[in-house]
C-alpha cells in the first residue's frame, strides 16, 4: 500500500507530466515483481507504443529524456519526456522493458557510469 501512495509522488519529482495508458495490462491486475529485484509491479503485457514528443530545442548541456510507461497500480502511465542536465562521466540509458515468464519487467531511465560501462566490456 505504501508504494502505490509513493510512487505518485515519486513521478512528480521527476517533473512533467502523467497520461494513463487507455490499454491496461491484460487481466487489469499487475502481479508482485519478487521475480525481479525492481521496486516496480509486474504486468501482464507490454506498454503501448510510445507517444510522439516534439524535442525543444536543448541548451548545450542539456540532453533529452524520452517519454516512457511507467506501471502504476496495474496499469501503464506515461511519463512525457523532458530535458535534464547533462551528468559528466555518465551516459543516460532510456526506460527498457523485459518479459520473463509471462511478466513483463520495467526499469526506468538511469544514469550509467561511462568508466563503469568501459571496464564491463573489457
Amino acid at each position: 500500500m505504501k508504494r502505490i501512495l509513493i510512487l505518485p509522488l515519486l513521478t512528480l519529482s521527476m517533473g512533467g507530466c502523467a497520461v494513463l495508458s487507455t490499454s491496461p495490462a491484460s487481466s487489469g491486475t499487475a502481479a508482485s515483481s519478487s521475480a525481479s529485484n525492481s521496486p516496480y509491479e509486474s504486468m501482464e503485457s507490454m506498454p503501448p507504443e510510445a507517444q510522439r514528443e516534439d524535442v525543444p530545442k536543448l541548451d548545450e548541456k542539456q540532453i533529452w529524456v524520452p517519454g516512457y510507461y511507467q506501471p502504476v497500480a496495474g496499469i501503464w502511465v506515461w511519463h512525457q519526456g523532458q530535458p535534464m542536465a547533462e551528468k559528466s562521466g555518465y551516459k543516460l540509458l532510456p526506460a527498457s522493458y523485459r518479459e520473463d515468464g509471462g511478466k513483463v519487467y520495467f526499469t526506468p531511465p538511469r544514469w550509467h557510469r561511462i568508466d563503469v560501462a568501459e571496464r564491463a566490456s573489457k
